[in-house]
């Protein structure tokens, strides 16, 4: 079965964080990982265009979950999009979707899907230095319910090699 790989943050334009998502979605497709997101744009459109140019089109590995109902508000890089007309409910399919997650900045709905990780002992590795909630929980627990604590990555190399170190082959 494929492993799949939550790459959350905001959905904002950002050109030195959406190049950090692009390398971190390359390196992930490059890992043999699939890649799912909340299918928007930011964060979410720079990985899965990241995996894109590593997997090529129609790979079937880019799974886009979309917060409306609109199918053509997806991101052009998603192989499969769902729209799941369930708002920021959403954030736990995302979640629930992945063997690990990778945050990447990030506002309240980020912080959300980083909450859900959590809850649900889903790995995460939050990207440090991108600024957001990523940077506020790198290295830190969220609360006692786990003994470890969100991985602290600074660049697409740190998140790759904490992926094959966290997610053996299926």
């Amino acid at each position: 079965m494929l492993r799949m790989v939550a790459v959350v943050g905001n959905g904002d334009v950002d050109p030195e964080r959406d190049a950090t998502a692009e390398a971190i979605g390359a390196e992930i497709a490059g890992a043999g990982f699939g890649l799912v997101c909340g299918g928007l744009g930011g964060v979410m459109e720079a990985a899965c265009r990241g995996a894109h140019a590593v997997l090529g089109p129609g790979s079937g590995r880019i799974l886009a979950l979309l917060p409306g109902t609109d199918r053509a508000l997806a991101n052009p890089y998603a192989d499969i999009v769902v729209p799941t007309g369930l708002g920021y409910a959403r954030n736990i399919l995302v979640v629930l979707s992945a063997d690990a997650v990778v945050a990447i900045g990030g506002g309240s709905g980020t912080l959300s899907e980083i909450a859900h990780a959590w809850q649900l002992d889903r790995p995460i590795c939050a990207v440090a230095g991108a600024g957001g909630w990523a940077s506020e929980l790198a290295g830190k627990a969220i609360d006692g319910r786990r003994t470890d604590c969100v991985h602290r990555a600074r660049d697409a190399a740190e998140v790759g090699a904490w992926l094959r170190a966290t997610l053996p082959p299926a």
